[in-house]
């Protein structure tokens, strides 16, 4: 096989994963919000110098067969309210309710996404709307200066009116024409509020992601990769950019962890395995039980209720850069993020507020000298300047303290997070393994599973870059889906038709389409979550259709994935300490200790080792703090078991 690049970009650090079929190689670098193409080709440069003993990314792309994207830019412009506001065209009439849609949102994140107005327009003869009112409704949409025009009007044709005289009267060609987007057109969705909120949100999000795809596409291709740009979506299969719609990118990056996740429940018989993904701006939370997926047939992205499936996934903002203050004598962690650029205080790149990161450096836990490998060196005195400033002296606490109230504050708030998810999917947190990776999730993995009432957590041996190697389980598809026909024959000729489109793009991905698996299915959406009945060889389910709401035609594409090795559980044998370092903790009552732990490094643990907490298992990208009453051992994957001493 050729080489297989997943890519995982988020808003503090890019991370990479690539195999070649023999060996597997990870990279992480500082993800560059200016321009989001410097950190995507500095990480496959990394990568490609790991690989062939020298950088040179045009060789690494000529050899790689395919390279599969994701990102959480759509997570973090929703959680920060950071994407481009659009203006928005209703019917007369629903300007100020827009069909109850404001009921399905937080008031901030409507606002956030349309911020004016929204202009109704009359329409009661689609051949013949009115152009003066026309002229009027558009002009009023224009004075807000949007970066996207959505219409959302209560009848199809009436939308494809509008449609036919913005070409008519905007044409594309135009360097001032505004691209818009028809709530019909982006999705089959019935109840009005829904699909209109569906459109705005992908519009929210669309100019930011279109504009760094195509980038990222064009730097791909004039270095020499042969076939398209993959994009993995929160559907969890991949596909190139240009049958990608933004709202599919929203969450992408954790999905990627899902995926991960569903391996690993299969890996160590999980019934209930909570995946926590703790990255520089969210923490991401979902639960898979029975090794399978819960996926919601209206998804939420944020607050906002959609028109697409999307798993159960809860993002927060805590992270490792998010901003650290006192309000009202508390603690208050996010959901603003320094993200990379300034960064965390320690970075020493003109950041000032305090984070997680600076509290983990002066509480002791992190190295100052080989973070990331030693390629970043943390200021301490920074750090310190920070928390006293931001934490400490508003709660009279000296900084080294406030570092340990904030490392307990964050342990207490994401705790409650993955407990609230648990409880959701209807468990028990004392039934759960935790599963914690991103590059945070490792430090704060047994304080939050502590706080969550979890006493098993299983750190992966590619936690760091653990997203971007979920996505390696990941292969490429296309779904289609129109509300289900009335009769037998309708139903088939729509099937025709979507498996018509399934090949034509299936074969645009560059993979020979007879080795693609299509499928027809009738979706169920009623319960509120996805089920589906597969149609074999062209035969309905025996028990009918009647009641279902859609029809579905799937086409994938397998590509190879990891090789994961089974837990054989040896007897354990003490692992071999790399010296110690003094660290500071809290007792849970407010009284903070210090202590003399020993350091492990991951190069030195083999399957089967293991030791009694406190300590710490660091390394060039992996930190692993394991608490007083916890104890880890090494899997026969090389993933860290940690198991709560009763």
């Amino acid at each position: 096989m050729g080489i297989l690049v997943n890519v995982d970009n988020g808003g503090t650090f890019t991370d990479l994963c690539v195999t070649d079929g023999q060996r597997v190689v990870h990279a992480k670098t500082p993800t560059t919000p200016h321009d989001l193409t410097r950190c995507f080709v500095d990480g496959l440069r990394l990568v490609s110098e790991r690989l062939y003993g020298e950088a040179d990314l045009s060789r690494l792309l000529r050899e790689t067969d395919h390279l599969r994207y994701s990102t959480t830019s759509g997570t973090n412009a929703v959680v920060e309210r950071k994407g481009d506001p659009v203006a928005l065209l209703v019917d007369a009439g629903a300007e100020d309710n827009v069909y109850g849609t404001t009921s399905l949102v937080d008031p901030t994140l409507w606002r956030a996404m349309v911020p004016h107005r929204p202009v109704g327009i009359a329409i009661d003869d689609p051949d013949a709307v009115d152009q003066d009112e026309f002229t009027t409704a558009v002009n009023s949409l224009l004075a807000t200066n949007p970066s996207r025009i959505v219409v959302a009007l209560r009848s199809a044709r009436a939308e494809h009116a509008i449609k036919a005289l913005l070409l008519e009267r905007y044409p594309r060609h135009l360097l001032g024409a505004v691209p818009f987007t028809l709530s019909h057109e982006l999705v089959h969705d019935p109840d009005d509020a829904r699909r209109t909120l569906t459109a705005v949100v992908n519009s929210y999000l669309h100019p930011g992601m279109e504009h760094f795809l195509y980038g990222a596409e064009k730097t791909c291709k004039s270095s020499g990769l042969a076939r398209p740009l993959l994009i993995f979506r929160n559907d969890g299969d991949s596909a190139r950019v240009a049958k990608t719609t933004a709202l599919k990118t929203w969450g992408s990056g954790p999905r990627g962890g899902l995926e991960g996740g569903l391996a690993y429940a299969d890996l160590y018989d999980a019934d209930v395995l909570v995946c926590m993904d703790v990255g520089g701006t969210t923490t991401d939370v979902s639960v898979v039980v029975d090794k399978k997926l819960s996926v919601s047939a209206r998804g939420r992205i944020d607050s906002a209720l959609t028109s697409f499936p999307i798993p159960e996934l809860r993002s927060v903002g805590l992270g490792g850069s998010s901003v650290v203050r006192v309000a009202d004598g508390r603690i208050e962690i996010g959901p603003r993020s320094v993200g990379a650029a300034p960064g965390p205080a320690c970075f020493g790149r003109g950041g000032t507020d305090a984070t997680l990161t600076d509290a983990l450096l002066l509480a002791g836990i992190l190295d100052p000298d080989r973070y990331l490998g030693g390629d970043l060196k943390l200021d301490a005195s920074r750090a310190e300047r920070a928390l006293q400033t931001h934490v400490g002296e508003p709660l009279s606490l000296s900084a080294h303290a406030a570092a340990v109230a904030v490392l307990r504050a964050f342990e207490q708030q994401a705790g409650a997070a993955v407990s609230a998810a648990i409880t959701a999917a209807g468990r028990d947190p004392a039934d759960a393994t935790l599963l914690a990776f991103g590059g945070a999730g490792p430090v704060v993995a047994s304080g939050i599973a502590r706080a969550a009432g979890i006493s098993r957590v299983i750190v992966p041996h590619l936690s760091a870059v653990f997203s971007a190697f979920g996505i390696g389980f990941s292969g490429i598809a296309h779904e289609y889906s129109v509300p289900l026909p009335g009769t037998d024959a309708e139903v088939s000729a729509a099937r025709d038709e979507l498996l018509a489109r399934a090949r034509r793009d299936m074969f645009g991905e560059g993979v020979q389409v007879e080795d693609c698996r299509f499928e027809t299915r009738y979706r169920h959406l009623g319960s509120g979550v996805v089920l589906d009945e597969v149609w074999p060889n062209g035969a309905p389910p025996a028990n009918g259709c009647g009641r279902a709401d859609q029809l579905v035609v799937r086409a994938s594409h397998d590509l190879p994935t990891f090789t994961l090795h089974a837990d054989e559980r040896p007897a354990i044998t003490p692992a071999t300490a790399d010296g110690t370092r003094r660290v500071r903790v809290g007792d849970g009552a407010g009284q903070e200790t210090e202590l003399e732990v020993a350091i492990h490094r991951p190069e030195d643990l083999r399957p089967g080792t293991g030791a009694a907490g406190p300590a710490i298992v660091t390394g060039d990208y992996l930190t692993c703090w394991i608490e007083p009453g916890w104890r880890f051992r090494v899997s026969s994957n090389s993933d860290l078991i940690l198991e709560a001493q009763r």
